[in-house]
């Protein structure tokens, strides 16, 4: 459960991704996350990702770390695979099929296609995490969230909201580690093969006490804040503002044809 956690470090250095403001950082995480979303062939979700593995290698991260938090999720990915093939989804009428009881093109390339959405919004999520500090993160989704208070709604809040859900991702993380080795030493039964379906049944026992922990978490964190006046008075200042220079307008220049680029095809 631990490999869990580097999704969700920050990590030390300095690279030129590093140097950008991070609404930069934040709007091209949207915007490449759009195109994987958006697309409907192979070619556009491979050439996305092509660009995020330059972008993790521009950030000077190891790519064998990067690939890290892959690696905890392949059986996973592997099943939805597997489900998509095996109940035909993104079958068109024409496709060619591979042989007579076999699944067509349409169908392993929409699988394929999958598996290089969940590869490309993993390795995003990632990348912005190891180059963004949660404080510099919370400015950067408050300034994005600006015209939300126009509408009623609480920017700042808002931010804090995403950022704690981003943070409770490694601390259940290692809630969850800490409740296996507490039932290995009561002689729990967490071991007894390596196949898919002995981890999701090992898994399953800790789904129960995994979620009162959160909800005692979540209960203190409301705690916390409330004593300390969070979110009475005005707007909080902030010590180091956020500076939009030219390398920031440039990059967002090449996104944005990028993205519209892809979308087109």
């Amino acid at each position: 459960m631990l490999d869990y956690l580097i999704t969700a470090q920050t990590l030390p250095g300095s690279s030129p991704i590093r140097r950008l403001d991070p609404r930069t950082r934040l709007l091209g995480f949207a915007g490449l996350l759009v195109v994987f979303v958006a697309a409907r062939r192979p070619l556009p979700a491979v050439l996305a990702l092509t660009v995020t593995i330059a972008l993790v290698a521009l950030a000077r991260v190891p790519l064998r770390f990067a690939l890290g938090s892959v690696r905890s999720v392949a059986p996973w990915l592997a099943l939805i695979a597997a489900v998509q093939v095996g109940f035909g989804v993104g079958d068109r009428p024409g496709c060619p099929p591979l042989w007579s009881w076999g699944p067509s093109l349409c169908v392993l390339e929409f699988a394929l296609l999958t598996l290089l959405r969940f590869l490309g919004i993993l390795l995003l999520m990632g990348l912005l995490v190891w180059t963004t500090p949660i404080p510099d993160l919370v400015r950067a989704i408050e300034a994005l969230a600006m015209p939300l208070d126009r509408l009623g709604l609480p920017a700042h809040q808002v931010a804090m909201v995403g950022v704690i859900g981003v943070r409770f991702l490694p601390t259940m993380a290692l809630e969850l580690e800490r409740l296996r080795k507490a039932q290995a030493a009561r002689g729990g039964d967490i071991g007894g093969g390596t196949g898919f379906l002995s981890r999701v049944r090992r898994t399953l026992p800790l789904v129960v006490p995994l979620f009162i922990l959160s909800l005692r978490r979540a209960e203190r964190l409301a705690e916390a804040m409330e004593a300390r006046a969070y979110g009475v008075g005005e707007r909080r200042s902030h010590p180091l503002g956020l500076h939009f220079r030219p390398l920031d307008a440039v990059v967002l220049a090449g996104l944005a044809a990028f993205v519209v680029g892809m979308l087109i095809l």
